[in-house]
């Protein structure tokens, strides 16, 4: 019986297959990361430079006046924030009815102290105006008093040359100095025409860029004279050429007189201090005469260096003014125009280098895309292509390499860069948007994660059985005849028909096919290999 049980036994053996008792096979399968594609945007910068704003202030202390109150001073303080926010500001603030530069006042952005004048804080600015000791007299002459203060306090620094030089002007009445005689000469008012176009030729011959064109209309006929009881021609100080302005020039940027002052209107005057018979139109007459003055030997076909509007705000045609005795409590709108024509000081930054990349970023060069645009644009970027002259031309990677070349050599960046040339070159407010892709990594081998048996190894790329050959296949790599062993193993190779090592390296630790020829995969590949390891 119990050589019956032996012979069955191994009858059924006999029977099974022979992998129902082999080790199970491995099947390892893993896939390479796809090429990267990284996408760039950076814009052009500038440098903004505060405008230089000089403004002078000249208000009415007389007996009459009665605009100095707490409306004026917000109005006054919205003006002042308004500078400094803007602007690299300097400003002066003198009485109407005074002399020389005693009870003015000075503040500026740099906090400089001018000779001859007192500095204050600009927070200070609206009380110094409730300080200003009352005028005397029975003659108010604003404009012979702006040219004054003009000329004293140019030598000081408090008005700077090449300055935007803006004159402000606040009174309830007219300038009526031009009258010296005693006499009512209030309805000859061509006599009064006179005057302020002398005194807007002097101004203009300080503010420079004039052609003396006022001049020879201030002129007093004989009669002129003998009514005015004054052997002057004019009363201008500086002759038709301006040649004897001397040091006294400006050469502003732009000069503007400001008119707060009653309307020219004698139906719509508000103000109770004048009367109907005084019209007010000389603060009126100079602010448009400065206005509309063309500024000479500039280039262009625009000789003024603002942009030409009608702020007429008393519905007369003259700018540059206000009719204060209506609009006393918003006279600070006034000055929008002005502000608004002065037009911001900005550095455009250019560059012959860009940034394209982060420093130690792997680039494929031959993938990389440029496109040019102009920020806030509507219109499609512009393909800058590879070029000496009007492209980019790839230059390596650099450590602390400056990018623009004007305003100044700046803007320091590691990096990946390129060149630009001619037409490529940026300019603010330009900007590139920078395409590249990661360059192709190859791999050279196939790991194991255990001791295979060589006969059993099967290998597919990317659903392609790869052969074991040394041609397009692969070899197990051997350590004498046995499977070897390696950890920390690079499986980047440099190309298809280079197996030097790539860096960076992917190290492996197991036991490895090399691939050879065509079997070589890169990225995005999907890899599948099966074998039964050796159990040993």
């Amino acid at each position: 019986m119990k050589k019956i049980l032996i012979i069955l036994t191994l009858l059924f053996m006999a029977s099974c297959a022979k992998e129902e008792f082999a080790t199970r096979k491995n099947s390892d399968s893993f896939g390479t990361d796809p090429t990267q594609t990284v996408n760039s945007e950076m814009c052009s910068k500038f440098t903004y430079i505060r405008p230089p704003v000089d403004l002078l202030f000249v208000w009415d202390n007389s007996k009459s006046t009665s605009f100095i109150s707490n409306q004026t001073k917000t109005a006054l303080n919205n003006v002042v924030n308004d500078i400094a926010d803007r602007f690299d500001y300097q400003v002066l603030m003198a009485p109407l009815i005074g002399s020389g530069n005693s009870e003015t006042y000075f503040f500026s952005r740099e906090g400089i102290s001018p000779s001859g004048v007192t500095t204050i804080s600009r927070y200070a600015a609206s009380n110094v105006i409730s300080n200003f000791s009352p005028g005397s007299g029975s003659r108010e002459g604003g404009l012979s008093r702006i040219n004054e203060l003009v000329k004293l306090n140019q030598l000081n620094g408090a008005l700077r040359k090449s300055a935007h030089t803006i004159i402000v002007i606040m009174s309830n009445e007219d300038d009526n100095s031009w009258n010296t005689t005693g006499v009512n000469l209030a309805n000859n008012h061509s006599l009064a025409v006179k005057y302020r176009k002398a005194m807007a030729h002097d101004l203009l011959c300080m503010r420079g860029n004039y052609n003396g064109a006022l001049y020879s209309q201030s002129l007093y006929s004989n009669s002129d004279k003998q009514m005015l009881g004054t052997n002057k021609n004019t009363a201008a100080t500086f002759n038709s050429t301006c040649s004897n302005v001397g040091s006294y020039e400006l050469n502003s940027s732009m000069l503007r007189l400001i008119s707060l002052a009653p309307s020219v209107d004698p139906e719509s005057y508000s103000c109770p201090q004048i009367s109907k018979g005084e019209k007010n139109f000389n603060y009126h007459g100079a602010s448009d005469l400065i206005y509309n003055q063309p500024y000479e030997n500039l280039s262009g076909s625009n000789p003024y260096p603002f942009p030409r509007s009608n702020n007429s705000y008393n519905g007369f045609g003259y700018n540059d003014n206000v009719d204060v005795c209506t609009q006393k409590t918003s006279f600070n709108n006034v000055f929008d125009h002005v502000y608004n024509s002065i037009q911001d000081a900005i550095l455009h930054h250019k560059y012959n280098y860009w940034k394209v990349a982060e420093p130690g970023a792997r680039i494929d060069t031959n993938s990389l895309i440029i496109t040019k645009y102009v920020r806030g644009s509507s219109q499609a970027g512009t393909p800058i292509l590879e070029s000496t002259s009007n492209g980019y031309i790839y230059i390596g990677e650099r450590g602390n390499f400056a990018t623009r070349y004007s305003p100044s050599v700046g803007e320091e960046h590691s990096g990946h860069f390129i060149r630009l040339n001619g037409n490529a070159i940026v300019e603010h407010p330009e900007c590139l948007v920078v395409s590249y892709q990661t360059p192709q990594n190859f791999y050279g081998y196939v790991k194991l994660n255990s001791k295979p048996v060589e006969s059993s190894i099967t290998l597919k790329i990317n659903g392609q059985t790869i052969n074991k050959s040394s041609t397009n296949g692969w070899q197990l790599m051997k350590s004498g005849s046995n499977p070897a062993y390696y950890s920390n193993f690079n499986i980047k190779i440099t190309s298809p028909t280079d197996d030097t090592p790539a860096v960076p390296a992917m190290n492996e630790t197991g036991y490895f096919l090399k691939l050879f020829g065509n079997a070589v995969y890169s990225d995005g590949a999907n890899v599948e290999v099966n074998f039964y390891p050796t159990g040993n």
